[in-house]
């Protein structure tokens, strides 16, 4: 029997601006370019105009370097306006799909579908918009940085690339951990959030009653069980996303220290000139810092993740 698959509508409405992803994946392009060379302007310095003693030669490179910073810094603001701006469009129209598809609820649902529209239409929505919004143009920067010092740090010398790049399985593989962590732990928060909005919404209805009947005390102390239990939920979750920052930050600040000692033996030995060492320190640290960012981010797709699945119960 064929099952047809059910829509994901929050992805048919990001859809709509792929013209506005491919813009923005040309402004990722040309930060790439000036990431590329910018390393290439520190050696022509160390290794060339200084030991020539040519001032000229050092001056036009560091405006070069200073030409690569103002071009990544526009990139970056304009990355973020633009991300911003088509997530604008996109959440408005999420929230109008779920406000239409409530007035086709069946009415032996509705007590179910309103109290999962209003956790939707605040913290469903919020998940998605902070990654639409506000991440995911930083994660394009940062995985770009990561490839363009990859390439950077092979061309200087490929013994220590080789040796970080068996780094990456271990933070793969706990980073695969922490995302199912993450993820189970992120449903039961939106589950006790919709248990919340359903006390509070009973209050407001029966007000009446529990002020006629005397109910104050069954009220508070049905409420506060279930608030008690939604803060240490979100207590878990948040511990389960520092943990998936700080343990890859630990791994690759060891990484770091050890390339360190292994490049400071190189220049010794006149296997790496002082110009690479410097680019070696600073891109050894661009190729591990961005891994807490995009930990960061992946952590927040799973959050949106269940946030999408959630809308889509209501809309689809």
């Amino acid at each position: 029997m064929c099952v047809m698959k059910k829509k994901n509508v929050v992805l048919e409405q990001i859809r709509k601006y792929k013209w506005g992803y491919l813009f923005g994946i040309i402004l990722v392009a040309m930060d790439a370019i000036v990431t590329y060379i910018y390393p290439q302007l520190i050696t022509n310095i160390l290794d060339k105009a200084v030991p020539a003693k040519n001032p000229g030669a050092v001056i036009s490179n560091v405006a070069y370097m200073a030409i690569c910073q103002l071009v990544s810094i526009t990139v970056a603001l304009a990355l973020s306006y633009l991300f911003c701006k088509m997530s604008n469009g996109f959440i408005v129209k999420i929230k109008l799909l779920l406000i239409q598809a409530m007035f086709q609820v069946d009415g032996k649902e509705i007590e179910k579908k309103s109290n999962l529209f209003m956790t939707s239409m605040n913290a469903d929505v919020n998940n998605i918009e902070m990654l639409s919004s506000r991440m995911l143009s930083d994660l394009l920067i940062q995985i770009v940085t990561v490839i363009i010092t990859a390439v950077i740090l092979i061309q200087i010398n490929p013994v220590i690339f080789w040796f970080m790049l068996l780094i990456y399985p271990i933070l793969i593989a706990i980073q695969i951990f922490f995302n199912k962590k993450i993820m189970g732990q992120s449903r039961k928060v939106m589950g006790k959030m919709d248990i919340g909005n359903g006390l509070i919404k009973e209050f407001v209805s029966n007000l009446y009653e529990y002020l006629a009947l005397n109910g104050r005390n069954y009220y508070i102390d049905k409420f506060c069980r279930n608030e008690t239990s939604l803060r240490n939920e979100i207590l878990k979750q948040n511990m389960l996303m520092a943990y998936n920052r700080s343990v890859p930050q630990l791994i690759s600040t060891a990484t770091f220290l050890i390339v360190l000692a292994i490049s400071g033996v190189m220049v010794i030995n006149g296997q790496v000139q002082f110009g690479e060492l410097t680019v070696i320190i600073m891109y050894t640290q661009r190729m591990f810092n961005p891994l807490s960012s995009i930990m960061l981010v992946i952590g927040q797709f799973q959050k949106a993740k269940v946030s999408m699945d959630r809308i889509n119960e209501i809309v689809g």
